[in-house]
């Protein structure tokens, strides 16, 4: 069954990165992306992702008020979120995972780090 990966993040580098990390890991899966916070509420009304990853410094919403409206959306109870910066901190962490992330991540310049991050959300089995 093709897993369904949302990434929430304002940097579109960031969403090719991935995108080409997934491809070239030969996932079965579809990426989609919203830009902003905001964007990604309007999308998650019809949207059942598998894993969503938010993005921590966004403009407008960021990814810790994200994962909070996520967290009141039905349906998206459940669904494992992933809180990722390049600036991530212990701070930032512990609320994230306080408010219902279920792991927090550090962005990486590395393509092979961000495929070794990538491979557990393309399992038929997604990781606790």
């Amino acid at each position: 069954m093709k897993k369904h990966i949302f990434v929430i993040d304002d940097d579109e580098d960031e969403i090719q990165l991935i995108s080409a990390a997934l491809n070239k890991l030969k996932a079965d899966c579809k990426c989609t992306w919203a830009k902003s916070g905001e964007q990604a509420l309007e999308q998650l009304q019809y949207l059942k992702p598998d894993v969503i990853f938010v993005d921590y410094n966004m403009g407008g919403m960021n990814g810790i008020e994200c994962l909070q409206a996520i967290r009141k959306l039905p349906g998206c109870s459940h669904v494992p979120v992933i809180l990722h910066s390049s600036l991530m901190t212990d701070q930032i962490c512990s609320k994230a995972l306080r408010l219902g992330a279920n792991q927090c991540l550090q962005k990486t310049n590395s393509f092979d780090k961000l495929m070794m991050i990538l491979r557990p959300f393309t399992l038929t089995t997604l990781p606790a």
